[in-house]
């Protein structure tokens, strides 16, 4: 299972109030799209008391309905929340990695509640291609902006 993270869509969480959980609520946050698979909502956030699951070190994913209408009672921030996820098939995601289909980095709490004013997709991959461009120059350091070398 996977998540897209950079995906607000044109719905607001008050807008969910009354379709999906019986009761009114108002948090003029966006929802996000996760993927293609339909499913219930997620909420990847920071609330340790609420969490189904730490994803990486002070991230945590609540699935269950119950949990995840607290969360929204809550309004808490940092945090996303998502409808839909992505999905792979047995052996397609490994696949998709030796075929070098993907790119990667560590998962990191600033990326998953990303707020910067550039576009997360930008920064990733040009955190990517400054490791790659090291690696093939073989460089043991490089600056943290290399355009003021």
């Amino acid at each position: 299972m996977g998540l897209i993270l950079n995906q607000p869509i044109n719905t607001l969480i008050t807008d969910l109030a009354g379709r999906i959980f019986e009761e009114d609520f108002e948090w003029d946050k966006p929802l996000h799209l996760g993927g293609p698979v339909p499913g219930s909502l997620i909420v990847l956030h920071t609330l340790e008391s609420l969490g189904d699951l730490e994803i990486i070190p002070g991230v945590f994913v609540t699935l269950e309905a119950s949990s995840v209408q607290q969360i929204i009672r809550q309004r808490p921030e940092p945090s996303l929340v998502i409808a839909n996820y992505s999905g792979w098939g047995p052996g397609q995601l490994e696949g998709e990695f030796n075929w070098d289909s993907w790119i990667t980095l560590p998962a990191t709490s600033d990326r998953v509640f990303w707020t910067g004013e550039k576009d997360l997709w930008k920064v990733v991959v040009g955190e990517v291609n400054a490791i790659k461009l090291s690696e093939f120059l073989g460089l043991k350091t490089r600056p943290a902006d290399p355009r003021l070398n």
